[in-house]
């Protein structure tokens, strides 16, 4: 939905501006302006057609191949010239003129719809290669939630209100109603916040019905991008607790190799943590809960406002294996739970064929001994359940067997350090 209102917004701008430049705008380019924004924004998902089962690989196909190539700029500006064509099609296919200013506005909807999947998929913890074949590192924004309500809510109102008819008109209060709804009844957002919400939704949606059609569209855009802002600064404050408070500890040769954040949802103030550390022979992955702006909301505050939410699960709580946190709390960052494995293991995983291939995607690899093999996570998305568990046979298989991306495995630094250290050694040893 997220992309779908993103592109929605860009046609509008679109829309507006051919407008403001004395052009017509008839019924079937407007139709098309709105079609081509939102198929344009979810395009670079297509990716769900073939990643998974498709390929045979299970979880690990999905793992690998979903945010893979279709989002990456050379196939987000190849997929935009597809889309303008076929725009273009279908418009012409009536009486209806297709100007020169509109084929072109109709193309930098294209580009623009696409290439805003990439840079919305960017703001999450998730990650993205969209250098790729160039450069095959992951690069991820880590500042805002999958599903942010802000964004829903500073969107819908100026988009609804623009469409006096059509299915905008009713399908668009109907997921604001259901957003503002999420936000209070399904208790992942925090109370106070939850009403900070519901307040702004309908002061937004009242103020926006005042507003000229131009000024709802720069309005929402405005919103849309201080919104997002909001949050990076936010996440950059809290990346810098979090460091800082490794820092601190002066725990024995304890480095931050990562710090993988998300925020509560709607909340700049309250953030979870996962944390990859390590020395020269560990290897070690901690949470915690972050306030990066202490005179707002503290970090008791956050625990207290997610109990039994989101952020108040931790997803290394139950592990048998978790030890004590070598880390001291500070005013703005309580630490949770910690695990830890040797160097070595993790270089034995990257020699298995499924870890191998896992570690291509995975950032914050946890794994643990079962009865057959190995039980592999990305802590990110939690232990044992998610989407991105797979368990690993011992011993590993070919790797010929996988279709790999050339993607930069994430811990590859973790990795690299680990061989170097065994070079020392060896130097020294000789």
């Amino acid at each position: 939905m997220t992309h779908g209102l993103a592109g929605l917004l860009i046609a509008d701008v679109a829309e507006q501006s051919l407008t403001r430049r004395g052009l017509s705008v008839g019924t079937r380019l407007r139709r098309a302006l709105s079609v081509l924004g939102i198929v344009a924004a979810e395009f670079p998902d297509s990716d769900l057609i073939y990643s998974g089962r498709v390929l045979n690989m299970g979880s690990l196909g999905y793992l690998l191949h979903h945010r893979g190539h279709t989002h990456t700029i050379v196939w987000a500006v190849v997929s935009a010239v597809l889309l303008w064509l076929v725009a273009r099609w279908w418009v012409q296919r009536t009486s209806e003129p297709l100007t020169r200013s509109a084929s072109t506005t109709l193309l930098v909807v294209a580009l623009v719809g696409t290439l805003s999947h990439l840079l919305l998929d960017f703001t999450n913890s998730y990650g993205v290669h969209p250098f790729w074949p160039f450069d095959g590192r992951w690069y991820y924004g880590d500042a805002v939630f999958i599903v942010e309500p802000w964004l829903w809510l500073v969107a819908i109102p100026p988009l609804w209100w623009n469409r006096p008819r059509g299915i905008g008109r009713w399908l668009l209060p109907f997921l604001l109603v259901v957003i503002v709804a999420a936000t209070v009844l399904l208790g992942q957002v925090a109370r106070d916040v939850s009403v900070v919400l519901v307040v702004f939704a309908l002061l937004w949606s009242v103020g926006q019905r005042l507003m000229s059609a131009t000024g709802r569209t720069v309005s929402g855009v405005a919103a849309w991008v201080l919104v997002t802002v909001g949050f990076f600064v936010a996440s950059s404050k809290a990346e810098a607790r979090v460091r800082e408070a490794v820092v601190a500890s002066a725990a024995a040769g304890e480095r931050v190799y990562d710090v993988s954040l998300n925020p509560g949802p709607g909340d700049w103030g309250c953030w979870s943590a996962v944390v990859v550390t390590g020395t020269d022979t560990t290897y070690r992955v901690t949470t915690a809960v972050v306030a990066p702006f202490r005179g707002v909301r503290s970090v008791a505050i956050c625990r207290t406002a997610y109990q039994g939410g989101r952020l108040g699960t931790d997803v290394l709580g139950d592990l048998p294996e978790h030890a004590v946190v070598p880390f001291v709390a500070t005013t703005q960052v309580v630490w949770r739970s910690t695990w830890r494995a040797s160097r070595l293991a993790l270089a034995a995983l990257y020699a298995t064929c499924e870890g191998y291939a896992a570690l291509h995607f995975m950032r914050v690899p946890l794994f643990i001994a079962n009865g057959s093999g190995l039980s592999l996570d990305d802590a990110r998305f939690g232990l044992g359940g998610g989407f991105s568990h797979m368990e690993v046979p011992q011993p590993g298989c070919s790797r010929e067997r996988y279709w790999i991306p050339g993607w930069v495995p994430p811990r590859g630094d973790v990795l690299a350090e680990r061989k170097e250290s065994a070079n020392r050694q060896k130097r020294t040893a000789n």
